[in-house]
């Protein structure tokens, strides 16, 4: 047989890292390897709907998971409505995007009209109330095959609000309880994810559900934990597909 026309093997398991870059080209090939029978993590719906911030936190709501309190809005924006519902501060995100990029915090009127003046007409975006007691610190729970492997706390540069290690935040061990654990691991089975890194913000009552991403990096999880992640998806991989660890 000409090489040209050799046919290659199917991979065992596909692991996409695309995240919210996953596009419709993206989706597509995703789905016609879970299609073909390969064993995909994570499979294309729950990546779909880790994209989508906005469906995300419905799905979560629904059952009776805590989330902060959430609008979906559009440009023009209707400002008194904004603050009759919420309180400042309050946090802008695109309805899809990680690594911290496409969120801004409104301290008070002033900047919030501001910012709008800024944005595109008709362009679709979350508001979301500010948890105060959290501002600047958050929590990284790294779930794997139904079980999280750790977690870690972030906080954010002096002077910032984002805690995101790829933002320069800093990050250091923190023991998982049980309701951390809880949580992050019901919200991924929620969301559809085998794979997933859960960011949980530290309210005054307990904890609530930031987002959660199908394609968490690592490294800053690495650096605080000590634990080996590509080993663990690997050790999940094997448990799944039936070969010996």
């Amino acid at each position: 047989m000409d090489s040209a026309q050799e046919i290659d093997k199917l991979p065992d398991c596909l692991i996409p890292r695309t995240g919210s870059g996953t596009n419709y080209f993206i989706s597509a090939v995703i789905r016609h390897f879970e299609r073909l029978g390969v064993f995909v993590l994570n499979n294309s719906e729950s990546i779909k709907n880790a994209m989508d911030k906005m469906a995300s936190i419905q799905m979560l709501a629904a059952e009776n998971i805590p989330v902060p309190k959430t609008l979906l809005a559009k440009t023009p924006l209707d400002l008194d409505f904004v603050v009759k519902e919420f309180s400042f501060p309050v946090i802008l995100k695109k309805v899809s995007g990680s690594e911290g990029k496409g969120i801004v915090m409104c301290k008070d009127h002033s900047q919030l009209e501001d910012t709008m003046d800024l944005l595109d007409p008709n362009l679709n975006m979350i508001i979301q109330e500010c948890i105060n007691s959290s501002l600047g610190r958050d929590i990284r729970v790294f779930v794997i095959g139904g079980r999280a492997i750790g977690a870690m706390l972030r906080t954010a540069k002096e002077g910032k609000f984002k805690a995101n290690y790829s933002a320069g935040g800093s990050v250091e061990l923190l023991d998982l309880t049980p309701e951390v654990e809880w949580l992050a691991v019901e919200s991924s089975r929620i969301i559809g994810l085998d794979i997933a890194g859960v960011d949980l913000l530290i309210d005054e009552e307990g904890y609530q559900i930031c987002e959660i991403n199908s394609s968490p990096y690592f490294k800053g999880f690495e650096e605080a934990t000590n634990i080996d992640v590509a080993q663990e998806i690997l050790s999940f991989v094997k448990v799944r597909c039936g070969e010996p660890l």
